[in-house]
């Protein structure tokens, strides 16, 4: 699991790039679209290798994604690059904070869920 959380530290900076560089008027259509459209891939149940597979569905996405963001990275012109890197250098100083609010996020909608599911089932059998 170390290796899986190393792998993403990594790619981490590549994806926060990309993702000031679609926000760029400058950034190509084609290479935003091919963008998006990986981001979909990531958060979309169906994948090529099923995530039911215990450990095959899960290096799918942690291989293809970071394939495709490398590849569109490349397809940016130059100075959305450098742009977008300069950016991203300057939004890692707030990375700990950020990352910190949506685990806060993350874990308040799971608690919410999770006490909303035995709300409907107390309702429904109690």
């Amino acid at each position: 699991m170390g290796r899986i959380f190393a792998l993403l530290k990594l790619f981490r900076h590549d994806f926060i790039v990309m993702l000031i560089a679609l926000r760029n008027k400058d950034t190509p259509k084609s290479v935003k679209g091919l963008l998006v459209a990986a981001l979909l891939y990531f958060i979309s149940p169906v994948d090529l290798v099923p995530d039911a597979l215990p450990l095959a569905g899960m290096m799918d996405d942690l291989v293809i994604v970071p394939m495709a963001v490398e590849g569109l990275r490349k397809l940016l012109p130059y100075h959305v690059l450098r742009d977008s890197e300069a950016k991203a250098a300057g939004f890692a100083r707030y990375m700990p904070w950020a990352l910190g609010l949506a685990t806060f996020f993350v874990a308040s909608w799971f608690i919410l869920l999770i006490w909303g599911l035995f709300s409907l089932i107390a309702h429904i059998f109690g």
